[in-house]
Formats: C-alpha cells, structure tokens, sequence
C-alpha cells in the first residue's frame, strides 16, 4: 500500500461546500466547522456543528465519504462479510468489526484494494449474526433473507445502483467449468424433498437427516460454503464432485443433487464447480453485490421521505449510517455520532437523517444498522491496521457486525462469456507446445489457431497472455510452467501441457555457465 498524501481542501466556519437547500423551512444544519480531504480518490468531509429541527437544536459530529464509480471502472463499490465457509453447530454466521471484513476483501479478491467504507446491514445480534435482507456477493445470492419484503441495495459493474425487494424464482443450479464459464443452468425443483416426476431435480443439504429416494441418480458434492436458514426456507451451497460417495446418506458439508438420469451427459465433472442459490430475477439479475437495508428509504426521487415512522429507535436520537446516491451518480456515506451528549455527538432520528441526506445531495438514500454498528473506515498507511476510524463508535469500540459496504480500487473479473449450448459440441483447441526459454529470458511456444489467449501456470500461478512471449523475473530455483490455450466460447480450451521445468541459478553461477558456453564456441570454431 503506498504512502497516502492527504490534502486538506478546507476548513470554513458556518456554510460551504455542501450547499444545498433543506427539505422545508423548519430544517437547518449549522456547520461550525468543516473540513475536507482526499485521499485515493475518495472524497472525506468531516462536519461538527448543530442541526435545528423545528425548534429543537441538537449538537451532531457526522462524517461524510463518497466517490463515483460511474467515472472510473476501477473505482468500484462491494460488499464484505467474514462469514464463516460451514455454520457451526450453533448455526452462528459470524461477526467481524470492519477491520476483520476488510481484510476479508483482501483475501476475498485479490483485484481489490479497499479504501474506504461502512457498516452494513441490518442482522441477527443475538445469535447467528445472518443479515436480515438478502445478501448478495460476487453474482451468488448467499441468502434470500429473513423476510420477502425487505429491500436491498445494489451495485452493478457500471457504476448504476438499484434498490428494492428482490424478487426469485425458486432455485437453481448452476454449473462452471474450471474457467469459470457457465455450462448449463438448471431450475432446481425441490429443496430437502424428493422429486415428483422423472423432469425433476431435487438438491439435498446436510441438514436433511432421512435416507435419500431410490431409483433416482444421485451427484454428491464436497461443499466449500453453504448457508442454511431452515427457518425462512433459505439455501446456499457451492463446491465440487465429491470424492466421498455414500449411497444412502448426505456427510457433513455434502449436497446432493438428485434427479432421473441427471448427469448421464456428463454435465458436471471433477474439474467444475455448481452452485445452487436462490434465482434472483428482474433488476437485481446482473447485479454483483448486493446488500439490505432498512424497509423505509430515507430519500425518494429527489424528495426526502416525510412519512418515516418505523424502523429501529426510529424517532430517537442515535447513531446512524446511512448510503445515497447523487444525480451525477456519486455515491456517499454518511455517519452521523450520537449517545455522547457530552461530547457533542447528541444523534439524530431517522427523519432527520432523512433530511441530511437530501441537505447533502441525495436523490435516493437508505439507512443502513445504526447505533453501536455505526462505523466508517478510511484508508491510512499512518494507522497499524491501515485505515482509520473516521467517527466516535458509541460503544466505545468497534463492534462486531454482520458486514459492509466498501469502495475499491481495482477492476472487476470479467466475467467469461457462457458456453453456447448443453451438450458441448464445439471442437477442443491443440495443446500448445514446443515451449521453451529464450537467451532473454523469455517463455516462447507455438502459435494455437483460434485460442483468444494462453493460460501460463508457473509454479501453480496463472498469468493471462494474448501472445505468444511472456518475459520471466522468476527467484532463484527450479520452476514448474505448464501452457493452456483458452477457447472463448467458439472452441473449448486446450488441455494444459505437459510440465516444462525452468532452472533459475544465482548470477554466479549463470556467469560460469556463460564462460563454459563461450568457451565450447570457440574450442568448436578452432
């Protein structure tokens, strides 16, 4: 992470930057102070000053964090969690404070490098630490949520957000090849109950304790995550073949998909993987990340929303998080501190966090979990966790919570285009060979006609080339390489070839060999 250079753009007394109109007369924020930096391209206002509702004239701390992923495809938005991969056995999801959801990320993806963000959703405190709403990351709907009617917001790769109550269409099982292509996607019928016709596909989860139905194919998968709520009807699951089969019974951390014939046509083999989640449909379809929010939006259309009357402590003063999203596509936080009268951090209902969004530009805005939840992180290299708490937590730490909502830096993976139909019929393409290392340095093979581009596995790593040259700065030592052609959706990908094995010696010694090279030169030359 590189040095972080701060520029501090202001620092006025009473109005300034934000200068934007209250919702109606009886609403005013004073800012006393303000100040305003970027750091990475994230823009961070610091506000302490008062607001007056009605009469009623409260001291508030808020801090405001906002970027535009619309401008720029590598500034993006995501969602983080620390949930754990198999509930255990008391069914608890998880809970990190943001530094554990950040790191998260990190270790998530490695395309991504967090710079800022906030608490997210609303979730199950008590217990297992599941979200309340639907909980969408990286396209895979981990749940459906607690209720159907709850909203979520989302962030599509563009930059374009969308929010409402997400729709589904029953199951599905998906299934990707080791390129992460899709090969087929299947409706998924029945979940824990037997099939009812041989058109049927059933899955089964470990929670399901009867004996599976005879006279029915079976394809036990190895789960890598599942999340079960049995209470609400909610699943998912991911993983590979198994390579533990039981007849009759589904082992820990197994599904089982179970249907007249299924995979006869050899649809899921020991290189892909299948997921099986909820079918999200209409506007959260191509939606990446996804995350809940509060039943009320605080901001609608340009208008703040004048019938908030519900939701947690609605109409007394606390924390508050919440997300909104600008005409021009900028997206922003806010963190309003409360429960430290003292201090000056008196809180705010929800109408009036209402009515700050909109004074700071929203035209639509949600609230996020609030109270001890609130908490906004901020990328610094200065700090031993490298970022800083911007706001005054009113539990006088860092809470443990559900998950986040974070700008990054970095692209998205694209998403490899699906193969054309099921069954496969596309030819495969040659493997590529006469591999080798140049006097450059450089791996060298053969041209494949068709390949779109090459996979090169160095000692298990991959690298994408689009030609037929990589240069090497490899460390000292013996190195494994291995070569595929990849296809696209008009060829299937080669199969990887055989290992090329590459010495790397120590300047030293690579200066004896040269000597011994010239030296053979010239005694052939005599």
């Amino acid at each position: 992470m590189k040095k972080i250079f701060i520029f501090i753009l202001l620092t006025i007394i009473s109005l300034g930057i934000f200068d934007a109109p209250s919702a109606h007369a009886s609403f005013r924020i004073n800012e006393d102070t303000k100040v305003t930096e970027y750091r990475e391209g994230i823009r961070h206002t610091s506000i302490i000053g008062s607001i007056n509702d009605d009469g009623k004239i409260t001291n508030q701390v808020m801090n405001y964090i906002s970027a535009n992923p619309t401008q720029a495809s590598d500034l993006n938005i995501v969602i983080g969690d620390n949930y754990m991969l198999q509930q255990d056995d008391n069914q608890k999801w998880g809970m990190f404070n943001i530094y554990g959801l950040i790191e998260n990320v990190h270790s998530r993806y490695d395309n991504y490098e967090v710079l800022a963000g906030v608490n997210g959703d609303f979730y199950d405190i008590n217990n297992t630490g599941r979200p309340i709403a639907a909980h969408i990351r990286n396209y895979e709907v981990v749940t459906k949520g607690d209720t159907s009617s709850r909203p979520i917001v989302g962030f599509k790769d563009n930059g374009e957000v969308v929010h409402g109550v997400p729709q589904f269409d029953g199951y599905e099982l998906l299934v990707f090849n080791d390129e992460g292509q899709l090969k087929n996607k299947l409706k998924v019928d029945r979940i824990n109950a037997d099939p009812q016709s041989n058109d049927e596909i059933s899955v089964y989860f470990d929670n399901y304790l009867n004996a599976l139905p005879q006279g029915y194919s079976r394809v036990h998968i190895d789960t890598t995550e599942t999340k079960i709520t049995e209470s609400t009807g909610s699943y998912f699951g991911k993983g590979s073949l198994s390579q533990l089969i039981t007849t009759e019974n589904i082992e820990e951390n197994q599904m089982v998909i179970v249907g007249y014939e299924f995979n006869s046509d050899q649809l899921i083999t020991e290189n892909d993987y299948v997921v099986v989640q909820a079918d999200v449909i209409n506007q959260f379809e191509d939606v990446r990340f996804a995350i809940g929010t509060d039943g009320q939006d605080l901001v609608i259309d340009g208008a703040v929303n004048v019938g908030l009357n519900g939701g947690a402590s609605w109409n007394f003063p606390a924390p508050r998080t919440a997300v909104g999203i600008k005409a021009d596509g900028t997206v922003f936080f806010m963190v309003v501190d409360g429960r430290d009268k003292p201090s000056g951090r008196d809180g705010v209902t929800l109408p009036e966090l209402a009515e700050i969004m909109f004074y700071y530009g929203a035209v639509d805005a949600y609230n996020l979990d609030g109270g001890g939840s609130s908490t906004m992180a901020l990328i610094d290299d200065e700090q031993e966790e490298g970022y800083i708490i911007l706001n005054t937590p009113s539990d006088g730490r860092l809470r443990a919570i559900s998950n986040g909502i974070f700008f990054v830096r970095g692209e998205h993976q694209v998403v490899p285009d699906p193969i054309p139909s099921w069954p496969d019929t596309r030819d495969q393409l040659d493997t590529p060979s006469n591999i080798y290392v140049d006097v450059q340095g450089n791996l060298r093979f053969d041209q494949i006609p068709g390949s779109i581009s090459y996979s090169v596995l160095i000692d298990g790593k991959e690298t994408i080339v689009t030609n037929t040259s990589l240069p090497l700065n490899l460390s000292v030592g013996l190195h494994e390489i291995s070569i595929r052609a990849k296809g696209g959706v008009d060829y299937i990908s080669s199969v990887y070839s055989q290992s090329y094995l590459y010495q790397v010696y120590p300047h030293d010694i690579n200066l004896l060999i040269d000597m011994i090279k010239d030296f053979t030169k010239s005694e052939l030359n005599d």
